[in-house]
């Protein structure tokens, strides 16, 4: 009977053992892959405020582009 409880200890050990393995793995992964987002969400944050910024020099050259055609000076 002891010897019975001590293999279904040792089962259960191993298993939970596994069980922590596979957690620490996918701990792993998952940290891999928000710093890969991250990455990816700073890429794309610098190519927006890039955008924003061409459109708002090309704002600023079309506003400035009928100011001269009206007859009127850039500020």
């Amino acid at each position: 009977m002891l010897n019975a409880q001590l293999d279904q200890l040792g089962q259960r050990i191993e298993r939970l053992c596994a069980a922590w393995r596979q957690e620490r793995l996918e701990k792993k992964r998952a940290l891999q892959e928000r710093d890969r987002l991250l990455a990816l969400n700073g890429e794309l944050k610098r190519r927006i405020e890039g955008v924003v910024e061409r459109l708002r020099q090309l704002e600023q050259d079309a506003a400035d582009d009928a100011r001269r055609a009206s007859g009127e000076s850039a500020p």
